[in-house]
């Protein structure tokens, strides 16, 4: 056998230690220095990983086959005998399965109607043809590199111990010790370190069957282990052991925690979080090298590791807090975070106390006792448990019911198989009683499948109590389809009465049908085929990228040929699970072929009602991986490329040759140097060069496939940071820097332009309200123009000498060029319309109007079923018309007039509950006929639908009805029947406990609706039925200074200044706790002088 180089050797190392990353990084890491935080950052965390495994793997088979190539003549190997190369590469378990897999991701990549997307991947998750391909490059480096069971069983460590880490962090959120506040609720479901909860879950039980498979086989190990000679020893490696786990986690939280603690100007510290994602993954490796035998030194270099991590980080830390630009946060504001120092001083002492244990302790001699197999199947025992309980607190439905499949694959072939070798050795009563325990496991599966169909179809009294209990209730729910997840579900896969669905994208072409409209193009592909029912329950406008159904995704993206693809692969990886398992002799090996096949149980039951993720992929392609080469460890085949070598014959022994004369070489003169074989210079310069030029490709397409865009969306996060309100020059120059900055890291990204243009937009309008002249549009700026301001000092320079009509011109050339880069994208068109628009406002151009009209047409045949779009565009048509009207031309105005009427009545079939259709109706109505009985009937429908809506264009519409009380009470009277049901549903969320969040968003809407009630009591000349709604609102949002004001005003008006002065006096309390607040303190000083000169006077 070939002896393998330095190089070889130190490639597969990289190519290990890569796939453990990937096991720790992936569902650890996430990153909020950048605007995406998971999905995304994951995913490139798993491309850069796979890319550089994979390039160890070239490497090395670059060195090993130079190091054969440049042997000197007669020591090179004998020719190598055996099937052509098309013959081995088939005789790999699963090589066809994945290549047919790749190949059809890679044609529905050139066939897909984004092409650039499909490949590189949406914004919003990066899941393209280059992260899937990188699956399937982390699966080709295990399955060229594994070659030993202690590397399998490292990964199944290393997997359970970052599954500790994912569900530690969850079981944290449930209790509410999460020290970052993310805006959702992740009490009530907790989404750990993937920021959706089905996410996590759908995750964690793809790791259970892994620790049930430690479990089993450290319980069985356990019976035939010898007593442990020394069990105080063995004791203290448990320990040990315990300290290195512990230290790991314990440093991850401190991380986290830091990263909620202290807040910099800049992404400095984005490297603290998977650095200690690094440290902690070395930490996890010592416990997977048997530190604890004899023989087995401990190594230095993660200790070494650790250190350098903390150094670094300390010299960073004091470095950033001389230099004045990090805050550290206050107990008030991040109570559970400021603590980060005491939790790193904690994991520092773990893994100091660990190491010293592990430097100090006997080194255990012989296999492995009883008591260490027992402390081993406890462990992986707790570990199960935690993630149970995580995978319990996510209270997601569809990834309970893989875990149920994924337990019942395992515990099934595990009693089959122990009944089978039972039999085998003829041990009667053991067969009898683990035929009991199978029949009985499979009888609890049925009674349990039974119950929940049952639970689910029957409305017995019993079950819609069952339905009301917490956790357990919501498997009662399943075939809801009607509300809530399962109604988003309906009507994504098929529709409603005005539109498909996912089951209509499959079905409307031919060709697409077969191999579909490319990955990753849903969010484009779909629109055509919205339901408008769908705006009504998640974000209006947004269209979903996928169907939350796996086998849908494979048929509306890569069309029949994607789903052959998928269903061959999974079938495929099946039937060997089950070859090996019925094919293996040792225990061991079948519990860990039922492990693995339960894995891929769980996941594809899951993705019939779920999405898959880079976490769950990952683990996916490693499980297939781990398949393929346990079987080969198992001694069912053999993994290799190579030929086999043919015998050698014996050679005739013959004197030595000279290789050019055929003459006995001579030995080298006295004092003359020997010269060595230029053989292996040839092979150390040649695989030097390979190494090289392998270095330098992976390196560059890191940085510009991988980091890159990943520090352009950390810009971008900066720059968001800064763009979230009313913002000065000074300002809007800061964060036009960060956008370019963002799109020069990613040009090809089409959703930076938006807040690009939307940003030049601002600043125009800055300009323009400062004095700055017009000037005039330039038709010839460019996107390159603005990407040449590399820094503060140009982008100042820009803002001096353009005009706001020049300004305006570089965001039309941006929105453009985003709609050039995905012309299929409703928004770009949307956004070029609604800035013709916005710019005709104040340029007073009919031309602007024309262009906004043309992009709103040109979207239609895109998304006809988008209302918000069809909306816009009536409110355009009508300010045609008003335009006309103005002008002089009234037969173009009525035109114009009805064109908007007949869209919003269309807008009004498609989607009866949107209250925009109904504002714009009422305000139609009462510009073309006059007629505001008419309009206000139609406002009474809007507010009927959203008060809150209707509530921002209150103040103009009743300054229209001045003159017509009895409408105004009408409309009083709309918004006192929404605000009582609108109280009723705050009363619930607070009866039932309802996150805080959302409890204080009904809370400010109620008030809202409460203040216009007040208003429109005023306003009809009845003031004293005003009192009561604004002291609602007050009571509602006591922070609102308006609403105080406005209760103290209507107080003083009659006559009870007494208690108008407290409350204007409370209100002032209030104020001075709030920052910025001077212009409000002021305003209500003023009325308090007023309300006292009133008390005065009366």
């Amino acid at each position: 056998m070939q002896r393998e180089t330095v190089i070889g050797r130190w490639s597969a190392r990289v190519t290990e230690a890569c796939w453990l990353l990937a096991l720790t990084m992936v569902p650890i890491f996430f990153n909020l220095y950048s605007a995406r935080h998971f999905e995304p950052d994951k995913a490139v965390t798993l491309r850069s990983l796979a890319l550089i495994a994979l390039a160890a793997v070239v490497v090395r088979w670059i060195a090993a086959r130079l190091a054969r190539d440049d042997r000197p003549a007669g020591e090179g190997a004998p020719p190598a005998v055996g099937p052509p190369f098309w013959r081995r590469f088939t005789a790999i378990p699963l090589a066809i399965p994945v290549l047919l897999y790749a190949l059809v991701y890679l044609v529905a990549t050139l066939l897909s109607v984004v092409p650039a997307t499909s490949f590189w991947g949406s914004y919003q998750r990066l899941q393209g043809t280059y992260t899937n391909l990188s699956y399937i490059m982390l699966f080709v480096a295990i399955v060229a590199t594994l070659r030993r069971r202690e590397q399998l069983e490292r990964i199944v460590t290393v997997s359970l111990a970052a599954g500790l880490a994912v569900a530690g962090y969850g079981v944290l959120q449930h209790f509410g010790r999460d020290p970052l506040p993310w805006r959702g609720d992740v009490i009530t479901r907790v989404a750990s370190t993937m920021g959706n909860s089905i996410f996590v879950a759908a995750y964690m039980i793809m790791l259970v069957p892994l620790a049930l498979y430690r479990v089993v086989t450290g319980l069985s190990a356990a019976r035939a282990a010898p007593a442990s000679a020394n069990a105080r020893v063995e004791w203290g490696w448990a320990l040990s052991r315990l300290l290195l786990l512990g230290a790991g986690l314990t440093l991850l939280l401190a991380m986290i925690k830091f990263g909620a603690a202290v807040r910099t100007i800049d992404f400095r510290y984005w490297w603290v979080l998977p650095g200690a994602v690094v440290c902690a993954t070395a930490l996890w490796w010592l416990l997977t090298i048997g530190i604890e035998r004899v023989g087995r030194p401990l190594p230095r270099w993660p200790a070494a590791l650790l250190l350098a991590y903390l150094l670094a980080f300390g010299v960073q830390f004091a470095a950033t807090a001389g230099a004045g630009v990090q805050v550290l946060a206050s107990v008030a504001l991040a109570p559970r975070a400021v603590d980060w120092w005491f939790w790193l001083f904690i994991a520092l002492a773990l893994a100091t106390v660990g190491h010293a244990l592990a430097l100090t302790l006997p080194r255990l001699a012989g296999p492995p006792s009883q008591l260490g197999q027992r402390l081993n199947a406890a462990g992986a025992a707790g570990a199960a448990l935690l993630l149970l309980a995580a995978i319990f607190f996510t209270q997601s439905r569809g990834p309970w019911l893989g875990l149920g499949a994924g337990l019942f694959v395992f515990c099934s072939l595990l009693l089959w198989q122990a009944l089978r070798q039972a039999r085998a050795a003829a041990q009667a009563a053991q067969v009898a009683r683990l035929r009991a325990l199978l029949i009985g496991w499979v009888a609890l599966a049925v009674t349990a499948a039974a119950f929940l169909l049952v639970f689910n179809l029957s409305d017995a009294p019993i079950f819609e109590r069952l339905r009301a209990v917490p956790y357990l209730g919501r498997m009662g729910r399943l075939l809801e389809v009607n509300s809530g997840t399962g109604l988003v579900r309906r009507l994504i896969w098929v529709g409603d009465e005005h539109a498909g669905g996912v089951a209509a994208l499959i079905t409307s072409d031919p060709l697409r049908a077969v191999v579909g409209w490319g990955p990753e193009s849903m969010f484009v592909a779909f629109n055509p085929f919205y339901p408008p029912s769908l705006a009504n329950i998640e974000a209006r406008g947004a269209s979903p990228d996928r169907s939350h159904q796996a086998l849908l995704d494979e048929l509306a993206t890569r069309g029949v040929l994607g789903l052959a693809s998928y269903l061959f692969l999974v079938a495929s990886a099946v039937v060997l699970s089950w070859r090996l398992i019925r094919r293996s002799e040792a225990w061991h090996w079948q519990v860990f072929f039922i492990a693995c096949l339960s894995v891929i149980s769980a996941n594809v039951v899951e993705g019939l009602t779920g999405i898959p993720i880079v976490s769950t992929l990952t683990m996916f392609w490693v499980t297939l991986a781990l398949l393929v080469t346990g079987g080969a460890l198992a001694g069912h085949y053999q993994l290799a490329l190579a030929p086999v070598p043919a015998p050698a014959e014996a050679p005739a022994p013959t004197a030595p040759r000279s290789p050019a004369g055929g003459k006995r070489r001579q030995p080298a003169p006295r004092g003359a140097v020997a010269r060595p074989p230029a053989h292996g210079a040839s092979r150390n310069t040649g695989t030097l060069l390979a190494l090289g030029l392998v270095t330098v490709i992976t390196l560059g397409a890191l940085w510009r496939f991988n980091l890159s865009p990943i520090v352009a969306d950390m810009h971008f996060q900066q720059g968001q940071g800064i763009d979230n309100g009313a913002l000065d020059l000074n300002q809007l120059v800061q964060a036009l820097d960060a956008y370019l900055q963002t799109v020069r890291g990613n040009p090809r990204e089409d959703f930076y332009y938006l807040n690009l243009g939307r940003v030049l937009m601002s600043l125009a309008d800055s300009l323009r309200t400062a004095g700055v002249p017009l000037g005039t549009a330039d038709p010839a700026v460019s996107v390159a123009d603005l990407l040449r301001l590399r820094d503060r000092e140009a982008i100042v320079g820009f803002v001096q000498r353009t005009s706001p009509m020049e300004v305006m011109s570089y965001a039309e050339a941006v929105l453009l060029h985003a709609h050039n880069l995905n012309p299929r994208n409703k928004d770009h068109y949307a956004n070029l319309g609604r800035l013709n628009t916005y710019w005709y406002s104040w340029s007073e151009d009919p031309a602007r109007l024309r262009t906004a009209l043309d992009w709103y047409e040109r979207v239609t045949p895109i998304a006809p079923q988008d209302v918000t779009l069809l909306n816009e565009r009536a409110g355009v048509t009508v300010q045609m018309g008003d335009y006309y009207a103005a002008h002089g031309d009234p037969a173009q105005a009525r035109q114009r007039y009805e064109q908007a009427r007949d869209l919003l009545q269309h807008s009004a079939t498609l989607d009866p509950r949107y209250a925009d259709t109904y504002l714009r109706l009422g305000d139609l109505t009462w510009v073309q006929d006059g007629d505001p009985d008419a309009a206000v009937a139609n406002y009474v429908q809007a507010i009927e639908r959203s008060g809150a809506l209707v509530a921002n264009a209150i103040e103009r519409i009743a300054d229209g009805l001045a003159d017509r009380p009895d409408l105004l009470v009408q409309l009083r009277d709309a918004y006192e029947r929404h605000a009582a049901a609108q109280e009723q549903r705050l009363a619930a969320a607070e009866a039932r406990r309802a996150p805080e969040t959302d409890v204080a968003a009904l809370r400010q809407q109620v008030a809202l609706l409460h203040s216009v009630v007040g208003l429109l009591s005023v306003r009809a000349g009845n003031v004293g039925a005003a009192l009561e709604p604004y002291r609602r609102a007050a009571e509602l949002e006591p922070g609102r200074a308006n609403y105080s004001r406005n209760y103290a005003i209507v107080l003083s008006d009659t006559r009870q200044y007494d208690a108008a002065l407290a409350e204007a006096r409370r209100s002032i309390s209030v104020l001075r706790g709030q920052p910025d607040a001077e212009a409000e303190l002021a305003t209500t000083r003023q009325l308090i002088a007023l309300i006292e000169a009133a008390q005065q006077g009366r």
